[in-house]
């Protein structure tokens, strides 16, 4: 990847195709504007995307993404590019074309986004095991780690979120239903941080590169080209919550995502023959070796996964709080902060004896 320009336009909410045709002028000089074909996705609860493509060049679509308002708070930028290229040097990102003000261009992969059907099945998810096991595998080559030793990050970006939410919520309807929901306040919640990272912290899960938000819509779907339409590939999308964590976070984060976000129904948490299977799968790939299902390692995997629910459910309350307060996008946050809390509830009693 030579050096990424960085252009200096910021696309406002209310003009995205205007500003993505402007970008496109100047990465896609010889693209005649007149044939572009439009297309905003609606799926992201952080960002807009608007997908561009041009008859002429079939292959070459470019997906422009627009960050949130007030994301910058919560994500850090500098370091979401970093791993964008970082991945991209790994196989595991696509092209990056340019930065600008308030987002970034890339190449658009083709595929399907997973449902809460696909995902169940066995030819699908064993390709999204492999796959997040060749993200866990990566080097650390390019990143740094103080004093040699890989931590993770994860409590410090829970205290993160945690620190933006605010005192009071700016809407009085928010603040009331948010006294509602956590009787006990924030403080509450954020004396759990603490409990939480020692417990999981004795239970052995090595710290690796982990993507931290593989939600249905982050993963793409290829399927082969004849007749049959086998599935073939799985590519990760979108790397704002990159970082190192614990390996069994990522996959009890993915597990939990089986629930979609728009409508969550968490009963579609996967049953233990798939998650065994998933494991296994997921296993074999990142030790190199065939495993049978019984493979003791496959068990403590699952445990570790299990017990790493309710540091999922955590990170995930504090973050909706805060979009609750900064966001413009039409997602009902503090409705989905509640949920996630019952299921944390829940998790935190029936695991932690």
């Amino acid at each position: 990847m030579s050096t990424i320009p960085n252009l200096p336009i910021f696309i406002e909410d209310d003009a995205i195709e205007d500003g993505s045709r402007a970008i496109l002028k100047l990465i896609r000089p010889d693209w005649n504007l007149e044939n572009i074909r439009y297309k905003l996705f609606t799926d992201g609860i952080t960002n807009k995307l608007v997908g561009l493509f041009n008859d002429s060049y079939p292959d070459d679509g470019v997906l422009v993404r627009v960050y949130g308002k007030n994301t910058e708070q919560i994500i850090d930028r500098k370091a979401e590019f970093e791993n964008f290229k970082f991945l991209y040097r790994a196989g595991l990102a696509p092209d990056l074309y340019a930065t600008f003000n308030n987002g970034m261009v890339y190449k658009y992969i083709k595929g399907e986004t997973l449902t809460t059907s696909t995902v169940r099945d066995p030819s699908i998810y064993r390709l999204v095991a492999k796959t997040m096991a060749r993200f866990h595998r990566l080097g650390t080559s390019g990143i740094s780690a103080e004093d040699g030793a890989i931590k993770s990050e994860l409590w410090n970006k829970m205290e993160q979120f945690a620190n933006l939410i605010p005192k009071r919520f700016s809407s009085p309807s928010n603040d009331l239903q948010f006294r509602k929901i956590f009787s006990q306040g924030i403080e509450g919640l954020r004396a759990d941080i603490e409990t939480m990272k020692t417990l999981l912290e004795d239970i052995g899960s090595p710290v690796v590169f982990c993507h931290n938000d593989l939600l249905l819509t982050n993963i793409l779907l290829q399927r082969d080209s004849t007749v049959s339409g086998h599935p073939a590939s799985v590519a990760f999308i979108d790397y704002e919550y990159a970082m190192f964590n614990n390996q069994a976070f990522d996959i009890a984060n993915h597990f939990i995502e089986f629930a979609g976000v728009q409508e969550p129904d968490f009963s579609l948490y996967p049953n233990v023959d798939l998650q065994m299977d998933w494991l296994k799968s997921y296993l074999e790939e990142y030790t190199g070796e065939s495993l049978d299902q019984n493979d003791e390692r496959v068990a403590a995997l699952k445990h570790q996964v299990d017990m790493f629910t309710i540091a999922s459910h955590l990170l995930w309350i504090f973050w909706s709080l805060v979009q609750t307060e900064i966001s413009e996008i039409d997602f009902d946050y503090l409705k989905y902060a509640e949920m996630r809390y019952e299921q944390y509830t829940k998790a935190k009693s029936s695991l932690i004896k």
